[in-house]
C-alpha cells in the first residue's frame, strides 16, 4: 500500500505563491520518503483560473492520516531534531504549512541518506510539477503567455493590498528599485514588469523605453478573488517563469521565488540583497538558501 503526504490548504493558506512554494516543498519531501502527494484544499475557490487535477485531490482519494501542523516557531526544530521516518512510520501524513519545509528537511541528519544530490533542481522540478500537472490552468490563460528576454517583479507588500487608494505612499520605494535596476540595463533592453502596485507601471515610464505589463486589476488571492484579477495573477506568474535571460527580483516576494526557481538557467539580479541597498547578481545556491525561508 502506498503512503500519502497530504498537503492541507486551510483558511490561513496565504496567497497563491505561498501555496505553490509550500506544496512544492511537500512534493520534494514526499519524493524523499517514497510517499505520494495529495492535496486537501479547504479555502478559496480559484476555479476561474485553474482546477486541481483529480488524481491529486484528497477528496477523491480519502484516507486516514496523522496530522502535522507547523507554525513559524516549530518547523526548524522539528526537522532538525526529529527522526521523521521513524516518527511517521507507515502512517499517511497531513501537513499544514506554507513554509518551504524542504530546506529544513535537507538539514535533518536522519534524512542524509535520502537527500537528492541535485536538491535545488528537485525544487525546480516540483514547481514545474505544480504548474503543469497538479494545477490545470485554464487554456485561455496558457494561450496568452508571451515570451520576453528579461523580467522585473516589484512587490510593495501586504500593506499596499489594504491601501490601494494610497499608492503614492510607495513611490519612493518603487523609484529606488527602478534606479538600481536602471544601472544594470541599457535603453535597448525590453522588459516584462509585474507588480502588486499599479503605480509601478506609471513610474517605469520614467526609467525604461521598452517594457510591457499585463493590464487588469490587481488582487491578492488570500483576500479577494475575481476572474479577471486571478487571470492576471496567473498570467503574470507564468510570464515571469518563462522570461528567457534575466530576472530582477526581491527577497521579500514568493512571486519572485517561484518565477526564479522555475528556470535556473537564467541570471538572477536581486535588488534587496541581504536587506542592503546593493543590487547584486547571485547564484542558484544563494537563490535557494535565501528563498527557502518562505513566508
Amino acid at each position: 500500500m502506498p503512503k500519502y503526504l497530504i498537503h492541507w490548504f486551510t483558511t490561513c493558506s496565504g496567497g497563491l505563491c505561498d501555496r505553490i512554494l509550500g506544496l512544492s516543498a511537500s512534493i520534494c519531501i514526499a519524493n524523499m520518503l517514497n510517499m505520494k502527494i495529495l492535496i486537501k484544499w479547504d479555502h478559496t475557490d480559484l476555479s476561474s483560473g485553474f482546477k486541481i487535477n483529480k488524481e491529486f485531490n484528497w477528496y477523491e482519494n480519502q484516507c486516514d492520516f496523522k496530522k502535522v501542523i507547523f507554525n513559524n516557531l516549530e518547523y526548524r526544530d522539528y526537522f532538525k531534531d526529529e527522526n521523521i521516518i521513524e516518527k511517521w512510520g507507515n502512517d499517511n501524513i497531513l501537513i499544514w504549512s506554507n513554509i518551504n519545509l524542504f530546506y529544513y528537511a535537507l538539514q535533518n541528519p536522519h534524512l542524509k541518506h535520502v537527500i537528492p544530490p541535485n536538491y535545488i533542481g528537485k525544487m525546480s522540478e516540483a514547481i514545474h510539477f505544480v504548474l503543469e500537472e497538479i494545477f490545470i490552468i485554464n487554456k485561455n490563460i496558457l494561450d496568452n503567455v508571451p515570451i520576453y528576454d528579461k523580467g522585473i517583479h516589484i512587490r510593495t507588500g501586504d500593506n499596499q493590498i489594504y491601501n490601494k487608494d494610497k499608492e503614492e505612499l510607495y513611490r519612493e520605494y518603487i523609484v529606488n528599485v527602478f534606479k538600481k535596476i536602471k544601472d544594470f540595463t541599457n535603453d535597448n533592453d525590453n522588459f516584462f514588469i509585474s507588480s502588486d502596485c499599479l503605480l509601478s507601471f506609471k513610474i517605469a515610464e520614467d526609467f525604461f523605453k521598452n517594457f510591457e505589463y499585463n493590464k487588469g486589476c490587481i488582487i491578492h488571492t488570500n483576500q479577494e478573488i475575481n476572474e479577471d484579477g486571478l487571470n492576471k495573477v496567473l498570467l503574470d506568474l507564468l510570464t515571469l517563469c518563462k522570461c528567457k535571460n534575466e530576472l530582477y527580483i526581491g527577497w521579500s516576494s514568493n512571486f519572485s521565488r517561484i518565477s526564479a526557481l522555475y528556470n535556473l538557467n537564467r541570471k538572477f539580479i536581486c535588488y534587496e540583497y541581504e536587506n542592503s541597498p546593493v543590487i547584486k547578481e547571485f547564484s542558484n545556491e544563494v537563490l535557494f538558501s535565501y528563498f527557502s525561508w518562505g513566508k
